[in-house]
């Protein structure tokens, strides 16, 4: 018999489960539940043919084509699962609904001694969780919104933060983007707004406490556009705003953009991407700097000229303005204030 379970129910004992994405890797990647593991049961290519004989020819023959390309397989997903079940009470196996993926797998790796649990509806549950349950946690909380110029360190204070055992939304983080036009330089492949939710989501279920420290953003962070009520919720938030000078933000920006593994033509793609912001001579100059390694110039020019003036914080109001220009002193300053008895 195959044990289904809602997320609900599971993640109340969430430090001894592990999940397991039996879906292809392309539906993993696009989004999945923080922490699980990707074990396909069909590869993007094979998902496609079952599917395609499913439409042309009906369920049947497409369990026998599923079957088949599963069957050599069996042995490889028996040992991954084996390997998953090291140290974990349970493992939670999910496809896209809870049907015929998970039920299969789960039920074959039972008969094999292997005990797994399917998650009730699958992803679609678990998204239904997070979109019913996300909105009303958001409002549980304080959150303290660091706001300041571009590169006036404010990433680095919140990682100071977590570090130092405070709680904090790390939302450029969850989106993996630094919220700007240029803030997917060397980050990688994009998240989508459902794993971006899912970070929040997490995140906060995480915290200890109920103040929450985060950093000011726009609503749009690269391609993730934050939910309304989440929105609201910081606008309405305390304010406290970082002021550094422009030479550490300089270094802060080329300590951050200019990894070993970020190449001169991606930044300048990046930069390409200004020209319906900033006039083509300018853009020009930006690019020949990149090319001649004159960053330092390449970084001024650009938060002066474009940045400084395309993210104002104009219009806030902010409880209390911290010198960033000393990081320590800075996030000493900040706690103190923060968590004083008023």
């Amino acid at each position: 018999m195959v044990i289904a379970q809602s997320y609900e129910k599971l993640s109340a004992n969430k430090g001894k489960v592990i999940f397991i994405d039996v879906r292809t890797p392309k539906e993993y990647r696009e989004a999945h539940i923080p922490g699980a593991v990707n074990i396909p049961v069909f590869s993007d290519k094979d998902r496609e043919v079952v599917g395609t004989i499913y439409k042309q020819e009906g369920k049947r023959n497409a369990i026998k084509e599923a079957l088949k390309i599963v069957g050599p397989k069996v042995l490889d997903l028996y040992l991954q699962f084996e390997e998953c079940h090291k140290g974990k009470n349970r493992m939670v196996i999910y496809c896209a609904r809870g049907g015929m993926r998970s039920s299969a797998v789960t039920a074959l790796m039972k008969e094999l001694s292997l005990p797994l649990i399917k998650l009730e509806n699958g992803y679609k549950g678990y998204r239904q969780y997070i979109n019913d349950n996300l909105p009303v946690l958001v409002k549980k909380f304080q959150f303290v919104t660091l706001y300041g110029k571009t590169g006036s360190g404010k990433t680095d204070i919140l990682k100071r933060l977590k570090n130092e055992g405070y709680d904090i939304l790390d939302l450029e983080a969850c989106a993996n983007n630094r919220g700007s036009l240029l803030g997917d330089i060397g980050l990688g492949e994009k998240y989508s707004q459902k794993y971006f939710e899912s970070l929040v989501f997490e995140s906060l279920t995480n915290a200890e406490s109920n103040i929450v420290i985060t950093e000011g953003e726009s609503r749009r962070i690269g391609n993730i556009v934050m939910p309304p009520y989440l929105y609201e919720v910081l606008i309405n938030s305390r304010k406290l705003y970082i002021e550094t000078s422009l030479e550490r933000r300089t270094e802060i920006i080329k300590k951050e953009y200019l990894k070993d593994d970020v190449s001169k033509e991606e930044i300048i793609s990046s930069i390409e991407r200004l020209r319906k912001y900033i006039n083509g001579k300018q853009i020009e100059e930006f690019v020949n700097g990149v090319k001649n390694e004159d960053y330092d110039k390449v970084i001024k020019d650009l938060m002066i000229k474009y940045y400084d003036k395309a993210y104002s914080s104009k219009g806030k109001t902010y409880e209390r303005v911290f010198n960033n220009d000393d990081e320590d002193k800075c996030v000493k300053e900040l706690t103190e204030y923060i968590f004083s008895e008023k």
